[in-house]
């Protein structure tokens, strides 16, 4: 915050009848300074007590034999005089941003003609509002590593044109010319002037910032040095502004800050890509050594000579080694031995091609007789003739196992004959069996009214069982000619025991179970 300059219209009169007397007071016309000075030191000594304390922020700290410091708040600046007698005494210095209470006595001193608070003790009363403020800000970018090392962009070693921010009529700017002259007249220095305090200083210099990093590639600035020179902490406050470092850290082209003296600190400065302690310092940074260059470029010159010198000595003697060869010497040599390779290697051409010839020769011929030997028609009478031999093997076989087949055949063919059950038929034989298909072997075997069938050799007789069979008769046995029973004299054969049913077929399932109904 720049100092506000004096108004006298804002002065607070004391209203006393001593001071309302003295301003009453007829004054002469025209006075000298000293009686006019003399006044005013009455004028002070009579309005203000003996003793008054204020509290205010230190600003402008300079300790010398006496301490000299400004106190400040947000509208008003007093300056003020701690002599070596009260400092000595004093446990407390007056540092930049400190908040104090200073007690002592208001005197004007005219030889210089200024109003001063003359310390004779100091306290301490925390830290200043614009020292806090600084402090929470720097906290805030630290956080967001605005001011880490490895986020800074690296200086060009040989800028062309270098963009200098600075008021046009400060002396660090005539320190950037005579030091950017001194050292390295080709870069070239582009004057941006910008207000370096003040309330539209930050606003300003935010956008000035902007301007240049966007046409930077059209003016052709390879790197921008932002400076001014030294002030109290209120003169300097532009550059701790949030609009500064944003754009600061915003730019794209590398940022040298210079602000203030080597004591002063400001968030401009550590935001930027490089900090240095003065204007001249960061021209310093900026700019090459001429003279630095000019021994260089000596060096580099005599190495240069030096290394030529040693290539051409080793192509003269190489050259001088080249002469003495025989083939160099007679070019009609270089013919000879030309003549005599191409020679050379038209004959291996020649074996090379005739061998290359050859072999593809007996290579074509084996694929022919491979293509001869895969041919459909070749193919086709090998596999017609492997056929016919399968087909007479297969005739040869195939009669061999129907003759073996028919001789088995013929032998259980004679075997089943001889166990075939019709074939006793044939011989006069019967069976007679019972409704359930069992076999009737005994005259106890059946009871009156039993359904029997006989089987003949030409059919089947069904019949009833009547009467009741003799006890004692001898069973028959199954298989014996069967004999019909006796009729008694005068009675007539029973339709049922003459029923017959002829059949033809010679073998019947009823031998080995019961007949179907």
């Amino acid at each position: 915050m720049g100092r506000l300059p004096f108004d006298p219209g804002k002065m607070r009169t004391r209203k006393d009848p001593s001071a309302s007397q003295a301003s009453r007071r007829e004054m002469p016309e025209a006075m000298s300074v000293s009686a006019f000075a003399r006044l005013i030191e009455r004028t002070v000594a009579d309005a203000f007590p003996r003793k008054v304390t204020v509290r205010g922020e230190v600003s402008g700290a300079r300790h010398r034999t006496h301490f000299y410091f400004n106190l400040k708040d947000e509208n008003a600046v007093i300056g003020a005089v701690m002599f070596a007698s009260a400092a000595k005494r004093s446990a407390v210095q007056p540092t930049d941003g400190r908040t104090v209470l200073a007690t002592g006595k208001l005197e004007y001193y005219a030889p210089s003609g200024r109003l001063s608070l003359i310390v004779e003790s100091l306290a301490e009363d925390g830290v200043g509002s614009l020292e806090a403020r600084f402090r929470a800000l720097c906290d805030d970018y630290r956080a967001r590593g605005w001011f880490d090392p490895d986020a800074k962009q690296p200086v060009p070693t040989f800028p062309r044109r270098i963009a200098v921010l600075t008021a046009a009529k400060s002396a660090a700017l005539h320190d950037v010319l005579d030091t950017a002259k001194q050292r390295c007249p080709a870069v070239e220095l582009v004057l941006v002037d910008i207000p370096v305090q003040g309330e539209r200083a930050a606003p300003t210099i935010a956008r000035t910032l902007r301007a240049v990093d966007r046409n930077a590639g059209t003016l052709g600035i390879d790197a921008i040095l932002l400076t001014r020179g030294g002030g109290s902490v209120e003169d300097l406050w532009s550059f701790n502004e949030p609009a500064v470092a944003e754009a600061i850290h915003a730019c794209r082209v590398p940022i040298v800050a210079a602000i203030g003296h080597e004591s002063d600190t400001t968030i401009a400065e550590l935001v930027a890509d490089h900090r240095s302690a003065t204007p001249t310092q960061a021209t310093v940074r900026l700019t090459p050594d001429r003279a630095a260059l000019a021994r260089q470029l000596g060096s580099l010159d005599s190495r240069r000579s030096r290394a030529l010198r040693h290539f051409l000595e080793l192509e003269q003697r190489r050259v001088a080694s080249l002469a003495r060869r025989p083939v160099l010497a007679d070019p009609r040599a270089i013919l000879t031995i030309q003549r005599t390779r191409t020679v050379d290697l038209a004959r291996r051409l020649s074996r090379a091609a005739a061998a290359i010839l050859s072999r593809r020769t007996q290579t074509i011929a084996g694929l022919g007789g491979r293509l001869n030997r895969h041919h459909p028609s070749e193919a086709f009478a090998r596999r017609q003739e492997t056929l016919f031999h399968l087909t007479r093997e297969l005739k040869a076989a195939a009669h061999a196992r129907l003759a073996a087949h028919r001789g088995t055949l013929r032998g259980l063919t004679g075997v089943l004959h001889a166990v075939d059950p019709t074939a006793v038929l044939e011989r006069g034989y019967s069976i007679t069996t019972r409704a359930d298909g069992s076999v009737v072997r005994r005259p106890a075997d059946v009871a009156p009214g039993d359904r029997v069938r006989t089987r003949l050799a030409g059919g089947e007789i069904d019949s009833i069982i009547e009467g009741d069979p003799p006890r004692n008769a001898p069973s028959q046995q199954a298989g014996s000619p069967s004999a019909p029973p006796a009729a008694p004299p005068g009675s007539k054969p029973s339709p049922r025991q003459r029923r017959t049913r002829p059949q033809s077929r010679q073998a019947d399932p009823g031998l080995f179970g019961p007949e179907p109904d």
